[in-house]
């Protein structure tokens, strides 16, 4: 009697566990399909097609993103790397993703990268609208030595839009310190309309403070997000006076709100 008892428990144990990989599996499906249909046109000749991830295993050492997802809805990620990259310049990818993830609020995930990837993670695929956390894996790409320490580098950027709050920070300590960089308050919401330029889909966001072929440098944004007191941990114009973040790896945590 106590055999068959265990033998139902052990099969009933059993069933919710496929029950809960199927459901799981379904789950994950339904996720990209949907980040699957809000894919850019990539107007690159031959190149490659994008690969979905739903978080891939992680040893604590390969190369990747560790990125959260703090803002209230189910949200899709984009990693764009660049199509080249030099001595302080890089060809940005506006439409071309390389993979892409859908995250639940409050879900946590390992993206696998090569090391060699230099680009971005954002929020959805409108490019030119969107908050960009920037990022190489491994910095080698200096003339000068003393720049290649072949680790991990990032930085927030708002020159071509903000459609929300994001940080970045070390994986492990960057000649002993964990740093961190971004911001995490809403500064989107109360806007002055001049400075918003919403998303293809409708949603609410802060102009480019750079200037794209769409428009040119939005003075209202610059001025707002300036009101906001980020100067020093985003870019909003120029290219330098923004704290880099390193880390000890070729790892970094990358949160969005």
């Amino acid at each position: 009697m106590k055999l068959f008892t265990l033998l139902s428990v052990s099969l009933s144990f059993t069933s919710l566990v496929l029950a809960s990989r199927s459901h799981s599996i379904r789950h994950r499906n339904l996720h990209k399909e949907l980040a699957k249909k809000d894919l850019p046109e990539c107007k690159t000749p031959n190149y490659p097609p994008p690969t979905y991830t739903s978080g891939d295993d992680d040893d604590h050492e390969s190369p990747g993103i560790l990125l959260v997802n703090k803002s209230p809805d189910t949200t899709s990620y984009y990693f764009y790397d660049n199509f080249w990259n030099g001595e302080g310049a890089a060809g940005a990818n506006f439409d071309c993703p390389n993979t892409y993830i859908t995250m639940t609020p409050g879900e946590v995930a390992f993206v696998s990268l090569p090391v060699s990837f230099k680009g971005r993670v954002q929020r959805g695929t409108d490019s030119i609208h969107a908050t960009w956390a920037e990022f190489q894996l491994r910095a080698d790409s200096s003339a000068d030595p003393l720049y290649n320490d072949y680790l991990a580098h990032g930085d927030i950027s708002l020159q071509q839009g903000c459609d929300g709050a994001a940080t970045i920070s070390s994986s492990k300590p960057y000649k002993g310190k964990m740093l961190i960089n971004g911001f995490t308050d809403d500064v989107v919401t109360g806007a002055p309309d001049a400075a918003i330029r919403n998303k293809s889909d409708g949603t609410r966001a802060l102009a480019s403070t750079e200037g794209n072929w769409e428009t040119p440098k939005n003075r209202a944004a610059i001025d707002w997000l300036q009101s906001k007191a980020l100067q020093g941990k985003v870019y909003i114009e120029g290219g330098t006076g923004v704290a880099d973040v390193g880390s000890g790896d070729n790892r970094l945590w990358v949160v969005f709100y």
